[in-house]
């Protein structure tokens, strides 16, 4: 599930900094009877649905889920960059990306605001690896690693890899790629090509990031440096963090992604409405048959499961976001039993980071859904899947 990006400023194209082309947080957060992930459970007595080619949800089912992510060969690490042990596992509720370096007295005053716990300093652009446009962080893999998903944050080998130059790439772009841990690479960036390894499938937990390598490769690669930040504030207010965010930012031109999961109403807004709903179902459903596409917008050609949901909204007149996991914000959670027609619902099947939103459908009533299920496969309508299941949104206009 991948975002769009718009690039600024000058420079090489693909040493430009990354501006996420999302709506603002405000839009993207969600309203009145939102409830954490972890009390929506589904509560009917529907069984459990197989995958659409009649496997496991998750195309690496025998991956535990929780486990540590596959490396490649660690006899091939040489031990000559120091990486700092675990820490503690750190939340993230907002990143920041601007077009420019963040100067040292931007970054001192977020660490400021009342309820940061740390701000973190990457780098942060939009390269090409093997030709695909892909949104990468450099970061120091001694203190971003305590931001991970705890899978890949307790992995030595994990963030060993990455300091000695290795690319990680998150479990969506790896395995709809077809990018293999292992295998050799070609990322484009402002300096010129640089070959890497691919040394693990590990997500970031940043909706819309789909690398990693070390600040040292960043800088290698003509990425800004330090232009972005992850702000940890586990006990903030997300409303009032926003707006602290917004004003102490604001000569910088940033733009905000609420990371974590809104417990509370942040906006005001209704339901969209049934004739509405129906036609943005006759949307998604003329693409029935167009294949799935990791990050695919484009009618009758390829969608990814975010990807056409938000483009049949858009065409029914509503705006919501790109990415998988901010669309879990983009409405009113409601109970499995309580589920309608043209509800979001939405899974948490990927092992590296259990915690994170990473497929979509809409639903259709009659325990059917619409969505594009993963490569090979085209956009269908399937049974409701109760596996790995996470939530149901009802979105808001």
């Amino acid at each position: 599930m991948v975002v769009a990006f718009t690039a600024l400023g000058s420079g090489p194209v693909w040493a430009e900094p990354v501006v996420e082309d999302r709506p603002p947080v405000s839009e993207q957060a969600a309203p009145a009877d939102t409830v954490p992930a972890s009390e929506t459970e589904p509560s009917g007595s529907d069984p459990r649905s197989p995958a659409p080619d009649g496997s496991a949800e998750d195309a690496d089912a025998g991956e535990e889920e929780g486990a540590a992510p596959d490396t490649a060969d660690t006899d091939t690490l040489d031990g000559d960059a120091e990486v700092e042990p675990f820490d503690e596992a750190r939340s993230v509720e907002y990143f920041a990306v601007a077009p420019e370096e963040l100067p040292e007295e931007a970054v001192e005053a977020v660490s400021d605001i009342d309820g940061v716990e740390h701000a973190l300093t990457v780098d942060a652009a939009r390269l090409e690896i093997e030709g695909e446009q892909t949104s990468l962080l450099g970061v120091d893999p001694s203190t971003f690693r305590n931001h991970a998903p705890e899978p890949s944050a307790e992995s030595d080998d994990v963030w060993q890899g990455v300091a000695e130059g290795a690319l990680a790439l998150s479990k969506d772009a790896g395995t709809e790629r077809d990018l293999e841990v292992g295998a050799d690479v070609t990322v484009q960036g402002g300096k010129g090509e640089v070959p890497m390894e691919v040394w693990t499938h590990a997500t970031s937990g940043i909706a819309g990031i789909d690398a990693l390598v070390s600040r040292e490769r960043a800088a290698e690669l003509g990425m800004p440096e330090g232009n972005a930040l992850v702000v940890s504030a586990s006990d903030a207010d997300l409303f009032d963090l926003q707006e602290e965010l917004e004003d102490t930012l604001e000569e910088y031109d940033p733009s905000l992604q609420l990371v974590a999961d809104a417990p509370e109403p942040m906006t005001e807004g209704e339901a969209v409405p049934p004739t509405v709903i129906e036609d943005v179902i006759a949307n998604a459903e003329t693409q029935l048959g167009v294949p799935y596409v990791w990050g695919g917008t484009t009618p009758g050609q390829g969608f990814d499961c975010s990807g056409l949901l938000q483009w049949a909204f858009s065409e029914a007149g509503v705006s919501i976001p790109r990415v998988t996991h901010d669309q879990w914000n983009a409405g009113s959670r409601v109970d499995f039993d309580d589920m309608e027609r043209g509800d979001l619902i939405f899974w948490r099947s990927d092992p590296t980071a259990p915690d994170y939103i990473s497929h979509v459908a809409i639903y259709l009533g009659d325990g059917e859904m619409l969505e594009a299920p993963r490569t090979g496969l085209d956009v269908q309508v399937t049974p409701v899947r109760t596996e790995n299941f996470a939530g149901v949104v009802r979105v808001h206009a």
